[in-house]
């Protein structure tokens, strides 16, 4: 059994990976996504492509540092490996993060609803993860527990966790979490549509508040099965993130369905008023 080639292909010395090709793709695909979700809103979908570089600049560098200041142990040790990105290591929560900060400031720039475009762009990013999380199958990383199963994947020997490495086959978590990723996409869409339907009928930013607080769940399930886990004080980081993100998504929900629901008592006075 091979291992599958992580190197896409080469010339002269320089070697593009699988891993970057697929973060490519799925860049693309978001802004796709997102520009026809924001006409689908009515919205100026061109303010989804303006948005673009910032969303990468920003999401590329949160996931780099949130994945360094996780497993600092090994980087304090390997300080020239933090910029070689090629060799992987991107955490999705950081995206995450970068993301939202830098909505935050386009959105305060271009003096538009934070709310709406945090829903805009919650299915972009899902399905971009989706992508992305194939990047991990051609590194052979993000792993689970060795397995029989017929699904499972072979890992090579070098990439085996040392306790592990015995065995040949592995569950195939970043697969678990494409195909949980692609239902969260399609349940986004759903929400949209409903939205729609029934205009002025719910807060915006509840599509966002579904796309964290849903993602935080499963994700903390199929942690259970990862090898690769970083820890801080005997804890996976990844409970502790999606902890953090659950609580922040509740928070979220408690304001926009109070501040919803004072707009709407507000509009009925003023209509009594009248």
């Amino acid at each position: 059994m091979q291992a599958v080639n992580p190197i896409a292909f080469s010339f002269s010395n320089f070697e593009v990976r699988w891993y970057g090709i697929l973060i490519a793709i799925a860049l693309l695909l978001g802004i796709l996504i997102s520009y026809f979700l924001a006409k689908y809103r009515g919205q100026k979908p061109d303010e989804a492509i303006n948005f673009a570089p910032f969303a990468v600049i920003f999401g590329v560098i949160g996931a780099r540092l949130l994945h360094v200041v996780v497993n600092w142990s090994y980087y304090s040790k390997n300080l020239s490996y933090i910029y070689q990105l090629r060799r992987g290591g991107l955490a999705i929560q950081g995206v995450m993060i970068g993301g939202i900060i830098a909505l935050i400031i386009f959105c305060k720039v271009r003096k538009l609803n934070f709310w709406l475009w945090a829903d805009i762009m919650a299915p972009a990013l899902i399905f971009g993860q989706a992508v992305g999380r194939w990047g991990n199958f051609f590194n052979q990383e993000a792993f689970g527990l060795p397995t029989s199963l017929p699904w499972g994947i072979y890992i090579d020997p070098i990439n085996r966790p040392a306790l592990y490495s015995n065995a040949d086959y592995f569950h195939p978590t970043f697969f678990y979490e494409f195909v949980a990723n692609l239902v969260l996409f399609g349940l986004l869409l759903l929400l949209h549509r409903m939205y729609m339907k029934r205009a002025n009928k719910f807060p915006e930013g509840l599509i966002f508040c579904a796309y964290l607080g849903i993602y935080a769940i499963y994700r903390s399930l199929i942690e259970a099965y990862r090898v690769d886990s970083s820890f801080f004080l005997g804890i996976k980081v990844v409970y502790i993130i999606d902890g953090i993100t659950i609580i922040a998504v509740l928070i979220m929900i408690n304001y926009l369905v109070k501040k919803f629901r004072i707009k709407k008592m507000q509009e009925e006075m003023e209509k009594l008023e009248e």
